[in-house]
């Protein structure tokens, strides 16, 4: 069943070929056609659970948006959801809804104890909503993927531990 949140988000038929073939190359090597069919079975039924878990990630990013005072409003018109209430069933999804709902309420309360000493600006964008420029919205290529795996992370600098006293300490005072 395709989810209706991701409308708008599409990969190439070659992009999902190349996942199945990373992800899931033991089983579809597997000789016996009863294993592999058991194997590859495992992993659809873990794929559609790993589905599941993206579906709630992005229902905890969508809740921090709404934290950080970005209005489902301002979300809609910057992703592909449609209506405001596709952002509160991802946020209800996810588990964060309480969550937001505490925000909110706190956001309220200082809003209103902060109502004499400042003047709203009309028309303020959120924050968390103005770092990606509309529109820039997409799915890495298979090529992008191979890219990033095969990127290694730069090496970490070892600091010196506790005991250990570093040259430039070490020298004596000239």
């Amino acid at each position: 069943m395709k989810d209706p949140t991701t409308e708008g988000y599409d990969v190439s038929a070659h992009e999902i070929d190349g996942m199945v073939r990373n992800l899931c190359a033991y089983a579809l090597g597997e000789p016996h056609p009863l294993r592999r069919y058991l194997d590859l079975t495992h992993q659809q039924v873990l794929f559609e659970g790993m589905a599941e878990a993206l579906r709630k990630e992005r229902g905890k990013a969508l809740a921090a948006l709404l934290i950080a005072g970005a209005t489902a409003e301002e979300i809609v018109e910057r992703t592909n959801l449609t209506k405001p209430l596709d952002v509160t069933r991802l946020v209800k999804a996810a588990g964060e809804a309480e969550h937001v709902k505490q925000a909110a309420a706190a956001k309220r309360e200082a809003a209103a104890a902060a109502a004499g000493t400042k003047a709203s600006k009309p028309g303020k964008k959120s924050a968390p909503l103005l770092d990606i420029p509309p529109g820039t919205r997409r799915v890495l290529t298979a090529d992008e993927l191979k890219a990033l795996a095969g990127m290694r992370a730069a090496p970490k600098k070892k600091r010196p531990s506790a005991g250990t006293v570093s040259r430039s300490s070490a020298r004596a005072p000239g």
